[in-house]
């Protein structure tokens, strides 16, 4: 009898193994604490709740990602909106994917400069060089697309310089080989946490309103197996959640999940200080949803993807709006990727050291 059930627990442990489901998950910057949830969803087992194995793969910038999500080598996408909004241009093959959930509500780029720089607007930044991660991330288009509106053609007036991001980035703004940097917030409150005072200049309200990365997958995905895809986003925004409500619990569990994200040194409460404060840069977006309204993990807002486009056609990045946004974005696996108790993941998150 008891080799019996030992056999028929092998085999269901065997089945639960096997009912596993891959996820390749790709980004478009290297993975961080602050864009760690999917780490912290595997620290607090709600992949493995949901059948899920994620595996992370990282590639320079969202021209290099879209690619292998069209071939189908990635399955979630992690990249900015503009390079699939510049896919439905005329004479453009358009790409067969779709947004499925809004993972950062607000831009999160930036324009930082030296606390001590004569440079004070943008308009000052006219003849100077601006440090960017590479020339394939997906916030280019949408920087060409502010500049010009006040006047400044990059390329022409100004030069985008790529610099890679992290300490790279930092010694050439430092060096002064950059005049500015265009890197999102996050890095930027890293460099201050280093030691080095910035000042951010002040980019026109509309592009600061305009959402940022969102998950991404081949349509044949959101058609075929739409409920991985809602696990996947379940997992996350319940991640999401427990770093919100605990965030140096959140950085320790992804530590601990990948101790490579851990920066050196000796001094463990500065460590955890800084990289909270990172966390605290970000999170903001992450929980930019409508006043007076519950949350709705990944939904788009009516009219977002309109404002998108049109601020990409004002600043000439985009020659037409005449397309059918819904080709763009989905929102019907939203209430799936809702169907958890908020309740439960606040308890997980105070169980965290």
């Amino acid at each position: 009898m008891r080799l019996r059930i030992a056999v028929t627990a092998l085999a269901l442990w065997c089945c639960a193994a096997a009912a596993q489901q891959k996820v390749v998950f790709g980004l478009v910057s290297p993975l961080t604490v602050v864009n760690g949830q999917i780490l912290v969803a595997k620290h607090l087992g709600y992949l493995a709740e949901e059948g899920i194995e994620v595996e992370t793969i990282v590639f320079n910038g969202s021209a290099v990602l879209l690619p292998q999500i069209v071939a189908k080598r990635v399955t979630v996408g992690f990249p900015n909106p503009d390079p699939l909004v510049i896919s439905r241009q005329p004479g453009k093959d358009p790409l067969p994917l779709k947004f499925f959930y809004n993972v950062i509500r607000e831009n999160v780029w930036e324009v930082a400069v030296l606390a001590g720089s004569p440079v004070k607007t943008l308009t000052d930044l006219k003849g100077k060089k601006i440090g960017v991660g590479a020339l394939t991330f997906g916030n280019i288009p949408l920087t060409r697309a502010m500049f010009k509106e006040i006047g400044i053609e990059v390329g022409r007036d100004v030069d985008l310089v790529p610099t890679g991001l992290g300490a790279p980035a930092f010694l050439a703004l430092k060096e002064g080989r950059v005049d500015a940097l265009n890197l999102f917030e996050t890095l930027h409150t890293q460099l201050e946490t280093q030691g080095t005072p910035l000042r951010r200049l002040r980019m026109p309200q509309k592009y600061l309103d305009l959402f940022s990365n969102g998950f991404i997958a081949h349509e044949d995905t959101i058609r075929s197996n739409p409920k991985l895809l809602a696990a996947f986003g379940r997992a996350y925004a319940k991640a999401t959640l427990v770093c919100n409500v605990n965030r140096p619990g959140c950085v320790r569990a992804t530590w601990k999940e990948d101790p490579s994200l851990k920066p050196p040194g000796a001094n463990e409460a500065k460590l955890l200080a800084d990289t909270v404060a990172q966390l605290n840069a970000r999170y903001d977006k992450y929980l930019a949803f409508p006043k007076g309204e519950l949350p709705r993990w990944g939904e788009y807002p009516a009219g977002a993807w309109k404002n998108m486009v049109q601020v990409m056609a004002e600043g000439g990045q985009i020659q037409s709006v005449n397309f059918d946004l819904n080709t763009l974005y989905t929102n019907a696996l939203v209430t799936a990727i809702n169907n958890f108790d908020p309740a439960a993941v606040l308890a997980d998150a105070r169980k965290l050291p």
